[in-house]
């Protein structure tokens, strides 16, 4: 009689789960990709000697400041951050903890106008798609917001129906399978099984055309994809913050390997020597360069100053680094 008069007990709040994101580098679609940097800030910030580094290229005040303005974003602590060019557009990928509320004011005082706002996937905190879309002053921004743990953002300089954060998105949600994600397609698949789990990779597909063929001796005129791994290393004898540096240039070498290799290295030689060469200690290397080549890849292993290079970096672009974080 008790349970009837009270009627039945409420139904429980459905659970609410993560989604179930890829590494966020298989989201950056291959078709169109001219760059792709795939890193981890805090895997390499778990490097202590590192922090004081980034603070010289960066002050602790521009990080509060880009924070400020991007809802919370604090580029150090995200588990990875990709940042992919197309053309005329820029895909930012970042996977942390956000505040969808804080991400998405700030979107709105990022942009001139609000186009559109559409809830792609409808869910809790932990799951709920959001899609932004709007105008800035000199181009236009999309946003996905997936869930709290990852924030997609592209600029663009004409409105695109479906640009690359779009892909990203469709892809994340398992609705655009037939897509080939950037590393995993030709001719990065091969760079990026090479480079291995390196907290820092760089990639540039081929094939490179007109200017940019001339470069590293003419070399990449017959380079299929460009590969840089980087990785923070404690075994300098002096105790000095250093990095390991891998550049692979991949391609059809074959019996031309050696002599290739030898181009390479004096490439790179007449780069170390050059104003921002020595700027950033590129011509005084803790260790190597050492050259290896096979009938297919071209690589240099070399050992860097951490300082040098930090140092080097903030003379050389300091004023870019400073408009970029008050983007």
């Amino acid at each position: 009689m008790f349970v009837a008069a009270c009627g039945a007990p409420p139904p429980a709040a459905p659970v609410d789960h993560p989604l179930d994101l890829p590494p966020l580098a298989r989201l950056a679609p291959a078709a169109g990709l001219d760059s792709l940097v795939d890193a981890r800030p805090r895997d390499l910030l778990a490097h202590p000697e590192l922090l004081p580094l980034v603070e010289k290229v960066i002050p602790e005040s521009q990080f509060q400041a880009f924070s400020q303005r991007h809802g919370g974003v604090d580029p150090r602590q995200l588990q990875e951050l990709v940042v992919a060019s197309y053309g005329g557009s820029t895909l930012v990928l970042a996977q942390g903890d956000f505040d969808p509320r804080r991400v998405e004011r700030a979107f709105g005082e990022r942009t001139t106008r609000t186009t559109g706002r559409f809830v792609d996937r409808a869910g809790g905190a932990l799951s709920t798609v959001v899609r932004l879309e709007g105008d800035a002053a000199t181009d236009a921004m999309t946003a996905v917001l997936l869930g709290r743990q990852a924030v997609a953002v592209e600029l663009h300089a004409k409105p695109k129906r479906v640009g690359p954060a779009r892909v990203a998105e469709l892809v994340a949600l398992g609705k655009l399978q037939r897509v080939q994600p950037a590393l995993d397609a030709p001719p990065l698949d091969v760079a990026a099984k090479a480079l291995g789990d390196a907290p820092l990779r760089i990639f540039f597909p081929g094939p490179f055309e007109g200017e940019s063929a001339k470069g590293l001796a003419g070399l990449l005129q017959a380079t299929t994809a460009v590969g840089i791994a980087v990785y923070p290393d404690r075994s300098d004898p002096n105790d000095r913050p250093v990095l390991d540096v891998t550049l692979d240039l991949f391609g059809a070498w074959g019996s031309d390997a050696d002599v290739a290799g030898q181009r390479f290295a004096a490439a790179l030689e007449s780069v170390s020597r050059s104003d921002l060469g020595r700027l950033c200690g590129l011509n005084e290397p803790v260790r190597g360069p050492i050259l290896k080549t096979s009938p297919t890849v071209l690589s240099v292993y070399v050992v860097l100053d951490a300082a040098r290079i930090a140092s080097g970096l903030r003379a050389a672009t300091g004023s870019q680094i400073d408009e970029i974080m008050r983007d």
